[in-house]
């Protein structure tokens, strides 16, 4: 992800209004507990180590990024979602999803825009969307009244899981969310599937190195954390860079050329044009590596990073294609 989005620092301030009303409280003891009525309300859901009591289901729900919404279509409420931020990451969600608005193309809401769009959820894919000069906050959230939830545990100060069973939790506790819990479990399975399935199609056994990187800016990044590392480990590679520790570090180039994956992932934001420019410039970067001499060098969409959720299983799956073409 680039230094303007989830990985690093906060965007400039939007906006584009919205109207509405809203329920929900924060507030509440434990992580995920169910007690009440039939449909399992109230129930109450830790995010980045604050707890949300919810009352009933969302049904004004602003999302942190487009994509976001392939989460809550499979689980069959992509309706309660009223619009999302980051809007320049948007393919065709505005048009596949009814009601569904690009409200702001900055990466962190300003308080006025988030307090005028009377979300009863707001489903973030980084705490830090919460945070910098003129957001949102907490406290703001908590005057609409409207909960908080952080895809993939990607909370300010704390390091981000790197296993693919952080989308397994995010579903599960979405389905607590909305009192579809079962719709989640089945979810759930499914995705585990879908992941052991991409898994297997290398059915040589190799063992791979593997180098995540972007170039942005004239500068190069090596990915190493989060989703990143979450999509190498399902594949059964071993990340290059993973000792830096960080999501997102800086690298240099002399750094690159002396590394030798077998394969690299090069990320991309924008079109097939811009996909086809960073897989050559990536792999211009590794001068002795047995990816480039393999044809070993792949793309990864940045905006599938940003959505989160069932997302990040498609690039497990997409991953696994690229490198191991059905014959």
């Amino acid at each position: 992800m680039t230094p303007t989005t989830r990985l690093t620092l906060a965007a400039s301030v939007a906006l584009v209004l919205l109207a509405g009303t809203a329920c929900g409280s924060a507030g509440g003891s434990g992580s995920t507990e169910s007690s009440g009525s039939a449909a399992g309300f109230p129930v109450t859901v830790a995010s980045c180590g604050q707890d949300y009591t919810y009352d009933q289901a969302p049904d004004r729900v602003l999302l942190g990024a487009p994509g976001t919404i392939d989460t809550l279509d499979a689980l069959g409420v992509a309706d309660s979602a009223i619009g999302y931020t980051l809007g320049s990451y948007a393919t065709d969600e505005s048009d596949r999803f009814d009601g569904l608005t690009s409200n702001s193309e900055d990466y962190t809401p300003s308080r006025e825009f988030l307090v005028s769009a009377q979300p009863d959820l707001y489903l973030s894919n980084d705490e830090q969307q919460l945070l910098g000069e003129g957001a949102a906050n907490e406290d703001d959230l908590a005057a609409i009244p409207a909960n908080f939830y952080v895809l993939g545990d990607y909370c300010a100060g704390t390091p981000a899981p790197t296993t693919v069973d952080a989308v397994y939790k995010d579903v599960a506790n979405l389905g607590a969310i909305y009192g579809i819990p079962d719709k989640a479990e089945q979810l759930t399975s499914s995705l585990r599937d879908r992941v052991a399935q991409a898994a297997a199609r290398n059915t040589s056994g190799e063992e791979l190195t593997a180098a995540a990187i972007q170039v942005y800016d004239g500068k190069v990044y090596a990915l190493a954390g989060s989703y990143y590392a979450a999509v190498l480990q399902s594949l059964g590679m071993t990340n290059i860079f993973g000792d830096f520790g960080a999501n997102f570090s800086e690298v240099s180039r002399e750094q690159v050329a002396a590394a030798t994956p077998d394969v690299v992932f090069a990320v991309y934001t924008g079109d097939d044009a811009a996909r086809t420019e960073a897989i050559s410039d990536t792999a211009a970067l590794f001068t002795d590596a047995p990816a480039i001499r393999q044809n070993r060098v792949f793309a990864w969409r940045e905006s599938d990073f940003q959505a989160a959720g069932v997302r990040i299983v498609r690039v497990i799956e997409d991953s696994a294609d690229q490198l191991w073409p059905q014959q």
